[in-house]
């Protein structure tokens, strides 16, 4: 019977640990279907996200556009009033030699 008894207790404790393992499994499959549930919210928020990245894209290209033309008007601008002022200056030079001569 002492063999018996010994066999009943490793037993019992087998079925023990089994039961505590089966507990952990039952928790893992919990948080990992928890985890998938939120990857799928994440999922979703991003496919929202990248619809919202379009619209913005679309209806700021020709923003976009305008903004670059008016870099080009900038830069016309900054190079004609350099020569403007290049202008200016050369006719204030010429006028005092005007004078001289005069």
């Amino acid at each position: 019977m002492n063999n018996n008894d010994a066999l009943n207790e490793l037993t019992e404790t087998l079925n023990r640990r089994l039961d505590a393992i089966e507990a952990k499994l039952d928790v893992m499959r919990g948080a990992s279907r928890k985890g998938l549930e939120w990857i799928g919210m994440l999922s979703e928020h991003i496919e929202s996200l990248d619809e919202f990245r379009d619209e913005v894209r679309a209806s700021l290209e020709p923003l976009s556009v305008k903004l670059d033309n008016l870099d080009e008007v900038m830069r016309i601008m900054r190079h004609a009033t350099v020569d403007v002022s290049r202008r200016v200056e050369s006719l204030e030079n010429e006028e005092p030699d005007q004078r001289r001569s005069a």
